[in-house]
């Protein structure tokens, strides 16, 4: 290690603020972080790539120290989904203490811009006081999205929170944290952002774990009601082979669709604890609420459930949910700068249509459309939704029933990779927590981690991961 990566790296350590080139004060706030041992650093960074003049940012980065008395020279870097979640907030699994993973390797969680305190684009779409007046607001009600708008433009030009611009902000990071190379451990979007890094500092890249890939052509929000159907199906499926399930549910996929032929006729009323009035729920809310719940392959056990409870007239549990999801109130503005530059000016023309048969119907293209209406567009890279040509090792997990990265998403970005290998997890959804025998998915992990490639590695065990029981009352 040269002795300038060094010196970077022990300033870092101190919780000093740095750039690529230069370490300086004043320190990065780290107190809220309660990680046994970690250290924490911010680089400034311009907000605007392609000028590097005007604002900056500074972004907050967290290292958590490797385990034991060998300390190798590759950490592994954590991107966070969303768009909008911030890779710190992985700081609060108390499992971290003793991944296996960590043996000997620092574990690098960088807030990406926009997210965390790396100047953060939060927006308040779903007061409380929304139940109050007796309803759910839209997914992305279009005064809101005006409102916060307005609000974020004195401190942020919207324009340039764009994947291409936190590409350039890592390798600012790995640049002043001293680390010659690296390995990425991405999560739905972070996977976006992981492959891009790879697109365009390869050589910097020593292994990439994808959880829930997204493939570069994806144009989100296009076929998410599609994803969303077939994740629903396969939950009623397999409650149907369940003697437990099927016993209590024997009609589900009747019922199912029953519940929402139902809601197309209007919305339906459910009481709130706390609230004192009964609140409307539209069909959009109540498809918002199972999708989000078969995020959670956990979550998507009581799935067959609450449509039973919903088909018999009670909507409680769907709207509790609901409510608990959209707590406290905010919604991550990165989601709509990143989208409304990246996915949505590229959507297809019958996006909607081809959504509207399923359950969720079409209210994601068609509610995405309009709030991008609104939202200032980026610029991107020629290589734009091109695949990601790569010799790198790349390990693709993702879950069978997952409602938006299903399988098929991995198969894509497995295509261009020389070395990849795509697990794909029985009963999972787009978090595996829930599921029986993940300590399987650990092992492939490390093992994959050690080798530096995805020949030979044992993924037998995949096949033992199960869900538990649903519940049934």
């Amino acid at each position: 290690m040269r002795l300038v990566a060094v010196a970077l790296t022990l300033a870092a350590a101190a919780g000093v603020a740095v750039t690529a080139r230069q370490a300086r004060a004043p320190g990065a706030d780290c107190g809220d972080l309660r990680a046994d041992g970690v250290r924490c650093v911010a680089v400034v960074v311009p907000e605007n790539r392609v000028t590097g003049r005007g604002r900056t940012i500074t972004l907050r980065v967290a290292v958590l120290p490797a385990l034991g008395d060998e300390r190798l020279a590759d950490p592994v870097f954590f991107l966070a989904g969303g768009p909008g979640q911030a890779a710190t907030d992985f700081l609060r699994d108390p499992g971290l203490a003793t991944d296996p993973l960590r043996r000997g390797r620092d574990f690098v969680f960088l807030d990406q811009r926009g997210t965390g305190k790396s100047n953060p684009l939060m927006c308040d779409f779903y007061p409380a006081e929304d139940y109050a007046r007796a309803e759910f607001a839209d997914f992305m009600p279009p005064a809101r999205v005006n409102a916060c708008r307005a609000a974020l433009e004195p401190v942020a030009d919207l324009s340039q929170y764009t994947t291409a611009a936190s590409v350039a902000d890592l390798e600012d990071v790995r640049k002043a944290l001293g680390y010659e190379r690296i390995n990425l451990a991405g999560g739905s979007y972070g996977t976006r952002l992981a492959m891009e890094y790879v697109r365009a500092y390869e050589r910097r890249v020593r292994t990439v774990m994808l959880d829930g890939a997204v493939p570069p052509s994806l144009r989100m929000p296009d076929g998410f009601g599609r994803a969303a159907q077939q994740a629903l199906d396969g939950i009623v499926a397999e409650c149907a082979a369940s003697a437990a399930c099927a016993k209590a549910f024997p009609n589900l996929r009747t019922e199912a669709r029953a519940v929402f032929a139902r809601l197309a006729a209007g919305p339906v009323k459910v009481r709130l604890s706390g609230v004192a009035t009964e609140v409307a729920m539209t069909r959009d809310n109540v498809a918002e609420a199972i999708r989000y719940m078969t995020y959670s392959s956990r979550n998507a056990g009581r799935v067959p459930l609450l449509l039973h409870r919903a088909h018999g007239g009670d909507f409680t549990g769907i709207a509790e949910f609901l409510r608990r999801y959209r707590h406290p109130g905010t919604f991550e503005a990165l989601y709509l700068s990143i989208t409304c530059t990246e996915d949505v000016p590229f959507l297809p023309a019958d996006a909607a249509a081809r959504d509207e048969q399923t359950y969720l119907g079409s209210y994601r293209v068609r509610q995405q459309q309009a709030a991008c209406r609104e939202w200032p567009r980026g610029a991107v890279p020629s290589s734009h939704g091109t695949p990601v040509r790569s010799a790198v090792p790349v390990l693709i997990t993702t879950g069978r029933l997952d409602p938006v990265t299903p399988p098929g998403f991995g198969d894509l970005v497995a295509e261009s990779l020389t070395d990849a290998l795509h697990v794909k997890v029985p009963s999972g959804a787009h978090g595996l927590y829930g599921l029986d025998g993940l300590e399987c998915l650990d092992r492939i992990k490390l093992d994959f981690l050690n080798r530096a490639t995805t020949a030979g590695l044992d993924t037998g065990c995949v096949k033992g991961i199960k869900r538990g029981e649903f519940a049934t009352r």
